[in-house]
């Protein structure tokens, strides 16, 4: 799975869901989870760039997320979990609770989109991802981004980018209409 990792990596950029070292991607292997290290550059990601830590361990190498993919593979059966940060889902989620996507396929694929809060890095808040995750395959947590699981990192990305997509039409729309009114 790490080709298919660097695979996604370069196309969460491709796509602007990244940039420098933000995200991270991390899969099952066995008893152990693959994660990147802690600063590696997702569009340029090697073999080396990934550290393998067994289920209840820490590696201080790892990505600082490590205990939201834990906590996520915990209480789900997925195999790959991501994490990117949008523009547009940071930015909506700074200004909204939430949002009902406005687009066919949104509507379709995610039903309402919940902008959620916590603190990085306690237990709460991979806590509140994981209980997300577990319910709709992904979660955005307000000012941070988007968490997608899948079977692969392919159906990660594809749940990743169906959430910024509604995301930024949701925008569009909103600015719009604003416009318009003046």
């Amino acid at each position: 799975m790490i080709d298919e990792a660097i695979r996604v990596g370069k196309k969460l950029a491709e796509q602007h869901l990244i940039d420098g070292s933000s995200g991270n991607l991390s899969f099952v292997d066995g008893g152990e989870m693959v994660i990147t290290k802690s600063g590696a550059v997702l569009d340029e990601l090697t073999p080396d760039d990934f550290v393998r830590v067994d289920f209840r361990g820490t590696d201080r190498s790892a990505s600082s997320d490590l205990e939201v993919h834990r906590k996520v593979y915990e209480k789900t059966n997925f195999r790959a979990v991501l994490h990117c940060h949008g523009s547009y889902n940071v930015a909506l989620s700074l200004l909204e609770d939430g949002l009902i996507p406005v687009d066919l396929e949104g509507r379709m694929f995610l039903g309402e989109i919940r902008f959620i809060e916590g603190k990085f890095g306690t237990e709460r808040y991979a806590e509140l991802i994981s209980d997300e995750i577990r319910k709709n395959g992904f979660a955005v947590v307000k000012g941070h981004g988007i968490y997608a699981a899948g079977r692969s990192f392919m159906d990660a990305f594809k749940l990743a980018s169906f959430v910024e997509h509604s995301c930024k039409v949701y925008y569009l729309v909103r600015v719009y209409s604003l416009l318009c009114k003046q």
